[in-house]
């Protein structure tokens, strides 16, 4: 039974003669740390219309998550990952931030720590040189923001380690993208690639057992403008509570 308490409810959740349907939130779908409430009462329903009916609230169930309370400055994931790995380095100049290097590893210690999860991700495929859970925790440990220049596989693993990054979402539109042309073009790709890479990324964030924050495309004017907003939200987010929901992967 799902509900909320009379006192958190809108007036216009209070009518009389509305209906509450509760939506899955399967792994398929939305992540249910995200909560959606709509109101579909100026839509019209026709006979083959299978959306809520008129006045019903649409609620996601309530899921359970578990608080964590970082005691360090937590890392940094930028998103999507071809604008992280234009932005990593210049947020890494900034003072308390440090871009996290790959380790070289002999064959044998690959294989441990790979058999230990503690390599997040292969600079190059089948290469011995790679981004560790251990080059992190050094970072970490100077009480700096290590800024990771990975993509959102290395999310699940950073967890089980009881380390929880920030991550930062930073939507693009052709104009914001046109914005960064130059920069990005520099790194050897094109508007059209980042555009494409924001649309893939953009669906798995809500499949994160975890929160993250978004930036519109539209907020910011040029790249340094940017770059002193997502130092404004890491230093927002450092404060916060993480609130993380059991891994089922």
């Amino acid at each position: 039974m799902f509900g909320l308490p009379h006192c958190l409810l809108g007036p216009q959740a209070q009518e009389k003669k509305k209906t509450v349907r509760i939506v899955s939130t399967g792994r398929q779908g939305r992540n249910p740390l995200w909560v959606c409430v709509e109101d579909s009462k100026d839509k019209s329903t026709g006979p083959g219309d299978v959306s809520a009916p008129r006045g019903c609230v649409t609620l996601m169930p309530y899921t359970l998550v578990t608080p964590h309370y970082p005691p360090v400055c937590r890392p940094v994931l930028l998103l999507p990952t071809i604008l992280g790995r234009v932005l990593d380095k210049k947020l890494a100049e900034w003072q308390g931030f440090q871009l996290c290097e790959p380790e070289l590893l002999s064959s044998s210690e690959h294989a441990a720590r790979l058999q230990r999860s503690e390599v997040l991700e292969e600079c190059e495929q089948g290469g011995q040189r790679c981004y560790t859970l251990q080059s992190v925790e050094r970072v970490m440990k100077q009480g700096t923001h290590c800024v990771l220049p990975l993509g959102l596989d290395c999310v699940r693993r950073l967890h089980r380690a009881e380390i929880f990054p920030i991550i930062i979402f930073i939507a693009q539109s052709k104009c914001s993208a046109r914005k960064l042309k130059s920069k990005v073009q520099r790194q050897g790709w094109s508007e059209e690639q980042l555009l494409e890479c924001s649309r893939s990324e953009e669906p798995l964030l809500d499949k994160l057992p975890c929160l993250y924050r978004s930036i519109s495309p539209g907020s910011w004017c040029d790249s340094t403008a940017l770059l002193t907003t997502l130092r404004s939200i890491i230093w927002e987010e450092q404060k916060k509570i993480v609130w993380v929901e059991p891994d089922l992967w």
